[in-house]
């Protein structure tokens, strides 16, 4: 069955469809496959088409705007009606040259209403001049320049090919529009042109007002054609015609080399024979596009398939949102686990940071009770100290008293005293008689001065000659003999 076919095409034309899957076209009275790729080709005379240059620096979805915008300012659509628009761009260097094409919904409706068979679906939608493309299959073939010339009963045209690619287009005078304005039905129209071309010794006497009525409008047609080349030298540095290729059934036109060769054209001029493998150039076009071929193409279509959900932009982005809301709500949940987590553990912590504050207190209290009482026993000690020093002065005073005699006592009073004043220590006293004394006085390293107050004060006390020759220090302690005297006279050293 056709429909398993993987890659096949469906084409629809007025009294059939055809199903193509690039060896051999099924006709069909019907469209019997709806699920497959189904294009149509719309005849130039219901697209409106339009040029204009623009920066390549903009990006694609500017450019489609600026195109919609331009087909309606300049390219002459109308604003009440709805259009299909598509374009194709050229990259010049600084610029695009830009081609759009629109097909109103009216008159897209108008042409598929004359086929026999209703149509629900049309996937492409495109021009029949873009389809030469698929002719050109070998790198070879893509290296000249080529000329197509289309003609049938409603449609004709002659189309500009750079490189296998397509350039420009005009659309000249099909059969029917010829017949017309020579007054000659279409049927013997046709019979003239296939027989006898435009040669005027392939026609009778009477049969030359007939050929020279069809020169004339064909001339006309060809000038056109000749002016659009002429127009793509500047554009696309288009440096002639090769070949000219006649798209009539199959048909050559005899004599149609004399239009050209009033231009200076000399291009090879032959048929376009639809080879039997390929059967008709539209069919191997849409088929190769559907299966991947990088071919030139725009779609007009106003009945495209609904797309599966999955392929809306909108539903890509609601898909994207709810799995980004997703995400956010994961991640909060996740953050809200870890904050009360660490929430816990903060309590946990100010709980132990209590217990560490009661047991700092309690113990920076009894700390200060100890510093007081450190306090009080180091003023204690300094207390014995003191006392420890009078009694060991004291101590190493007393066997020398007993040995002076009473009228030396209160000389060794005053000296004791003062000896406790300044807690001073000797580490020997000697009294020659009542009135001259030398002591060995020893004082704390900290304690120097208390040496000369010692002197001072025995000064004061009425002792007339109190000196010493100089205060030493020696492993911590100073050490000073002072030499007193009552009377004032001189002490014998």
């Amino acid at each position: 069955m056709a429909e398993e076919i993987e890659g096949a095409v469906v084409f629809l034309e007025s009294e059939h469809s055809v199903v193509y899957d690039g060896k051999e076209p099924i006709f069909e009275t019907d469209n019997k496959h709806p699920d497959m790729f189904t294009t149509l080709s719309i005849p130039l005379k219901y697209i409106h088409s339009f040029s204009f240059k623009i920066s390549n620096s903009v990006g694609d979805d500017e450019l489609r705007m600026q195109t919609e915008l331009k087909m309606y300012k300049e390219g002459g659509l109308d604003v009440q009606k709805e259009y299909a628009i598509d374009f194709i761009k050229y990259d010049l260097g600084d610029e695009f040259l830009v081609e759009v094409f629109a097909l109103s919904l009216d008159d897209f409706t108008q042409y598929i209403t004359k086929f026999s068979y209703k149509i629900e679906v049309v996937d492409l939608a495109f021009t029949r001049f873009l389809a030469y493309e698929a002719l050109y299959e070998t790198e070879e073939s893509k290296t000249s320049n080529d000329l197509y010339i289309y003609i049938s009963e409603e449609e004709a045209f002659g189309t500009i090919y750079q490189n296998g690619k397509y350039i420009g287009h005009r659309i000249i005078n099909s059969l029917s529009v010829i017949s017309k304005r020579t007054g000659l039905e279409l049927v013997k129209l046709k019979e003239y042109l296939v027989e006898k071309g435009f040669k005027r010794d392939n026609y009778d006497l009477e049969e030359m007002l007939i050929l020279d009525a069809i020169i004339d409008v064909f001339s006309k047609d060809i000038e056109k054609i000749v002016y659009s080349i002429n127009h793509k030298r500047g554009l696309f540095g288009l440096t002639g015609i090769d070949k000219v290729y006649i798209d009539f059934d199959g048909k050559e036109l005899k004599g149609i080399e004399e239009f050209f060769s009033q231009y200076g054209f000399e291009p090879i001029i032959e048929p376009l024979i639809q080879h039997e493998e390929k059967i008709n150039i539209l069919l191997d076009y849409v088929f190769k596009l559907h299966n991947g071929a990088d071919f030139q193409c725009i779609n007009l279509t106003h009945l495209a398939r609904k797309k599966h959900l999955r392929h809306y932009t909108g539903f890509k982005y609601l898909v994207e949102m709810i799995i980004v809301i997703i995400l956010l709500l994961g991640i909060s949940l996740f953050i809200s686990y870890y904050l009360n987590e660490q929430k816990e553990e903060i309590t946990q912590l100010n709980t132990k940071v209590q217990i560490q504050k009661k047991k700092i207190k309690v113990l920076s209290l009894r700390f200060k009770k100890i510093k007081k009482k450190n306090a009080v026993l180091l003023a204690e000690k300094k207390a014995l100290e003191d006392k420890v020093f009078v009694y060991d002065t004291t101590l190493r005073v007393i066997p020398m008293i007993g040995k002076i005699s009473y009228k030396r006592q209160k000389m060794m009073n005053d000296i004791v005293k003062v000896l406790k004043k300044y807690h001073l220590s000797a580490s020997s006293m000697v009294q020659k008689d009542d009135k001259s004394f030398e002591i060995l006085l020893i004082s704390k390293s900290n304690r120097r001065s208390t040496i000369s107050h010692f002197m001072k004060d025995l000064l004061d006390m009425g002792y007339k000659n109190v000196t010493t020759q100089d205060i030493a220090y020696e492993k911590g302690i100073y050490k000073s003999k002072i030499y007193i005297n009552k009377a004032g006279q001189d002490v014998k050293r």
